[in-house]
């Protein structure tokens, strides 16, 4: 720690993986200001201890993400500093940096002046790096079934959102046919009461057209756009096509919903607009 002190370095962790307490006391590190990690590491079997792996890369993240100075160093030691340490210096670079086994390795002993001896050690992070790549692949696989499940979902369901107002537009139009039939036979029996001259039968002239035929001429040209009639010819109102449309399906709504509703007061209010309507045509 005085090496570094005079190369203007500053330690920010120790990390100590020996299985013993007898090198030092920690009261020492921790009295210069240091954070203190001990994570006990045998000897013997050290490799298959994977909790010692899994405690060790939580230590060095949790460190890196809390931390407020980030040129402090963190400094892991086991008793030679060699095949312990590097060991698990490895497997972080391998398993949350996503480096290979040959970077990590070729990094450890340019900085540490020394490889990792144990052969097992060593054969033991290549397969460590091999299992790191399997779990990234299928992650990414399964993010990208995931994508494509989402867009055909929305597919489907934007298919099924146009037949149902398909079906439901249909549906409408029939209901709203066999009303304004009814309706064009009361007005002309109404009409023929009031000796209005209209007799029946067909019209003379092609240029005449039915009181139910003026009302869906009105209609379609009000569907279409044309404000003119509503909120006058000083000031023309310019809609988009989707705008019209949403007005349009709005308008067959409120109709439907009024003769679905059966109020009998509602109906005459209709029935009244569509005498009007049809007077204003001719």
């Amino acid at each position: 720690m005085w090496m570094l002190a005079e190369r203007g370095l500053r330690l920010g962790l120790v990390v100590d993986l020996t299985d013993t307490d007898r090198y030092y006391d920690k009261d020492e590190i921790e009295g210069l200001c240091i954070q203190y990690q001990k994570i006990s590491c045998p000897g013997r079997g050290f490799v298959e201890r994977t909790e010692c792996v899994s405690e060790f890369n939580k230590a060095i993240q949790d460190y890196i993400d809390k931390t407020d100075d980030e040129e402090a160093l963190i400094g892991v030691h086991c008793t030679n500093g060699v095949n312990r340490s590097g060991y698990l210096i490895c497997r972080f670079l391998i398993e949350r940096l996503g480096w290979s086994s040959h970077e990590a390795l070729d990094a450890f002993e340019r900085a540490r002046g020394y490889p990792i001896e144990k052969g097992s050690y060593v054969q033991a992070l290549h397969k460590a790096a091999i299992d790191a790549r399997n779990k990234r692949d299928l992650s990414d696989s399964d993010s990208e079934d995931h994508r494509r499940k989402s867009k055909k979902s929305k597919r489907k369901r934007e298919k099924d959102e146009a037949a149902s107002f398909s079906d439901s537009a249909s549906q409408m139009g029939n209901i709203m046919q066999q009303f304004f039939a009814q309706l064009q036979g009361a007005h002309q029996a109404a009409e023929s009461g009031n000796g209005s001259g209209y007799d029946g039968s067909p019209a003379q002239s092609g240029s005449y057209a039915s009181p139910a035929q003026q009302h869906w001429a009105y209609q379609s040209k009000d569907m279409e756009g044309t404000e003119e009639m509503e909120h006058g010819a000083e000031q023309p109102q310019v809609k988009s096509t989707a705008q019209k449309r949403r007005d349009r399906r709005q308008r067959m709504k409120n109709m439907l919903s009024v003769m679905k509703r059966g109020r009998f007061h509602e109906i005459q209010e209709m029935q009244r607009e569509f005498v009007a309507r049809s007077g204003g045509a001719q």
